[in-house]
């Protein structure tokens, strides 16, 4: 770097325009962008390791898929044309209602119970790893409980399961306290703030100490969450073609989950379509028992009957009257058992109801005529009709009856319902979640966003001015020269630092450098500046410290040295100067504050190094200010004005001390330095306000360590590189 002094140069340029407006060239956002890529590409490499932490971090969900297929036996109402005429006017179809059923608390509640889905047991892992290490491991941890009753009040609670040797382990209580140890499948009992507890576990993989938490969630939170990784879709449109996926972190465990839904839904379809046989079939258990005793009672009386009676024959048309009078009380009877299944379902106003009661009415009727015609007959002939038509309506009724139920066990055990399995659900091998190659890729443009987003707003939040022209347009001081940033520099100073080596001017070491060759026109400029100055002495002043005065003013006057001239460098700067170091001076003491103390001659004190003389500070004063106001460096300044031809002052901070106002009284030119990227415009004003409240006329303004941009503007671009090769 062009500063002796440690600085924090920015990385991205000012990002207003030369007038300190707000329009930004692209090639000005280019360069702002490639002075900021450390920062870019920092926040770029850290979002990715976030990224890849997170996706190794993070358990991998598996999915695993089934096909169902559901049939329409009704069919379509009113034919395909209507059927086509639905699909347009897009009415609900078969599959929709299928795909509610397959998610409701009646299908997914059985498969909760059946598979003991709200109890819930996790391994406890280390929280920054988790599962990470174990995941892919056969022997990983698991639990599998058999059993484990918790009281209402107790849901959610979370225990703790903590695994021994060979299969033994201890249940604790949410507090921590021991509740009992045991082994895989026995059943333990114990209780907790007065509750019964009941746990069995039926099967346990893990090392000794290994922990384990354990929850018996309510039903209904266990139903949810397992509708939550539950996805149901109808394969294209009007199909009756299920597809279901469900979500779960083992893939085995998750098909297990899944044929389990599938299994349950196709149980309760064919109870639904059975329920219908189900409901007659126990009307019809019911109805049996009585016909039967009925039935045995009617025959014994007949029997009785023929036995005091004797043997009596029955004329032809006696035999007529009593078939068409079983025939009707067979009838009637049926439709009496009919009214009283539908009056399972229908109220006893209902239309149903009414038409069959007057069809009984009517066929009642018709039976009483017969009855008319049975009471023309003999006595005896009168009884033995009205027992044998009891006995034959019954039979009649009876058989039927049995009939019926045996037809309608067998319907039931051959019913299949409208829904068959296509596909069963088979383990995944890859997971779906988390997807690592789309992690990345969104952390790595997130981080190159947030990088680029805090580049700007580094630029925006700092207020350095680093363009020559927003200077001279809003101060109306000439920028004479701008020193670009010099590498070379930058090692040199950390030799000066450390007091290693010798040639420590980048003038001397390294002459062809381009913030030499930028000296080299400040010397240019001031030789027509000066024309008119009271005498050849230069103070170099700067609003604070570490901008790079001692860097300035010792390349300056080494330069002017290389020039023929004779050359003096003073540092006036005696609370904090340091130039001796550059010139490998080791002691700063028999310097300027004796001199002016009156300690000894100012030639006396003259160290002459690499082709210039220089007058370091001598020993800290305590007074420094009231030495400078003495006459001695009047006569000081007027004496080497006479004896060489420049005279280049090092001189304090302008904002820090009141030196450099006292200094500049004394001289002929007076310049300000400023670095770039460092002072905010209203800092350069106030020290240049300063300066010109002691009445000093400022020649113009150094704006040092100008950072050279690749990719846009670079505020030293007519400083070219022209040297004769060797």
């Amino acid at each position: 770097m062009s500063a002796t002094e440690p600085s924090s140069r920015p990385a991205a340029q000012d990002l207003r325009g030369p007038g300190g407006g707000d329009e930004v060239s692209l090639g000005e956002l280019i360069a702002n962008l490639w002075e900021g890529r450390h920062l870019i590409l920092g926040a770029t490499l850290l979002a990715l390791l976030l990224g890849g932490y997170y996706a190794w971090r993070k358990s991998p969900v598996y999915q695993v898929d089934a096909l169902l297929q559901v049939e329409d036996k009704k069919g379509g109402k009113g034919g395909p044309g209507m059927e086509a005429l639905s699909s347009l006017l897009d009415q609900p179809t078969v599959a929709q209602a299928e795909i509610e059923i397959l998610k409701s608390n009646l299908v997914l509640g059985r498969t909760v119970e059946a598979l003991a889905l709200d109890t819930v047991a996790q391994p406890t892992f280390n929280p920054l790893v988790g599962d990470a290490l174990v995941r892919r491991r056969p022997d990983a941890p698991s639990l599998r409980i058999e059993r484990f009753e918790v009281p209402a009040p107790l849901m959610g609670a979370a225990f703790r399961l903590v695994a021994g040797e060979n299969g033994a382990f201890r249940w604790e209580d949410p507090d921590g306290r021991a509740l009992a140890t045991g082994h895989e499948g026995e059943e333990l009992k114990a209780a907790w703030q007065g509750q019964p507890l009941v746990l069995q576990v039926r099967r346990l993989v893990a090392p000794p100490g290994q922990r384990f938490s354990l929850t018996r969630q309510p039903i209904l939170d266990a139903i949810e969450a397992l509708r939550q990784g539950l996805q149901v879709a109808e394969k294209g449109k009007q199909t009756n073609i299920l597809g279901l996926s469900f979500e779960h972190r083992s893939p085995i465990r998750g098909a297990e989950i899944l044929n389990e839904i599938v299994a349950q839904y196709v149980r309760q379809n064919i109870e639904r379509k059975a329920e219908e046989a189900s409901k007659t079939l126990a009307f019809l258990q019911e109805q049996l028992p009585q016909l039967k005793a009925k039935l045995e009672a009617a025959e014994n009386q007949l029997n009785q009957y023929r036995m005091q009676a004797g043997s009596v024959d029955l004329p032809e048309e006696a035999k007529l009257v009593l078939k068409q009078s079983v025939d009707l009380e067979g009838q009637i009877l049926a439709l009496k058992q009919k009214k009283d299944e539908v009056l399972r379902t229908y109220k006893e106003r209902s239309d149903v109801v009414a038409t069959l009661d007057q069809q009984i009415a009517k066929l009642s009727g018709e039976a009483r005529q017969l009855d008319g015609k049975v009471r023309a007959l003999p006595r005896t002939q009168q009884e033995l009709v009205r027992l044998m038509r009891d006995v034959q309506v019954d039979t009649d009724m009876y058989t039927a009856l049995l009939n019926n139920a045996q037809q309608l066990q067998v319907a039931r055990a051959g019913e299949i319902g409208n829904a068959r399995i296509v596909d069963h659900a088979l383990p995944s091998l890859r997971p779906v979640r988390p997807n690592r190659g789309q992690i990345l890729g969104l952390c790595a443009i997130l981080g190159l966003a947030v990088g680029i987003g805090l580049a700007i707003l580094r630029r925006l939040l700092h207020q350095g001015v680093e363009d020559p022209r927003v200077i001279e347009a809003s101060l109306g001081l000439p920028v004479i020269v701008t020193i670009p940033h010099s590498d070379r520099q930058a090692q040199l100073f950390k030799d000066i630092q450390n007091q290693q080596g010798e040639g420590l001017l980048l003038a001397t070491s390294t002459p062809e450098d381009q913030a030499i060759e930028s000296l080299r026109s400040l010397r240019t400029s001031l030789h027509f500046t000066m024309l008119d100055a009271p005498n050849q002495a230069i103070m170099i002043a700067g609003p604070s410290p570490s901008i790079g005065k001692s860097f300035v003013s010792s390349n300056f006057a080494a330069v002017l040295a290389q020039g023929g001239k004779r050359v003096l460098l003073v540092d006036a700067d005696m609370r904090r100067g340091g130039l001796h170091l550059y010139f490998g001076i080791p002691r700063r003491d028999r310097g300027l504050s004796e001199v002016l103390a009156g300690a000894m001659n100012w030639r006396e004190a003259i160290h002459s190094v690499q082709g210039l003389d220089v007058l370091t500070t001598g020993a800290i004063p305590p007074n420094p200010a009231e030495l400078l106001m003495s006459d001695r460096f009047s006569s000081l300044v007027k004496e080497a004005c006479a004896a060489y031809d420049h005279v280049i002052i090092d001189a304090p901070p302008v904002m820090a001390v009141t030196d450099a106002a006292v200094i500049g009284t004394r001289v002929g030119a007076v310049l300000l330095l400023a670095k770039a990227g460092q002072h905010p415009l209203e800092e350069i004003r106030a020290a240049a306000q300063r300066l010109e409240v002691g009445g000093l006329r400022l020649r113009g303004c150094i704006l040092n360590d100008v950072p050279e941009r690749k990719g846009g503007y670079r505020y030293h671009r007519y400083a070219y590189h022209y040297s004769y090769s060797k």
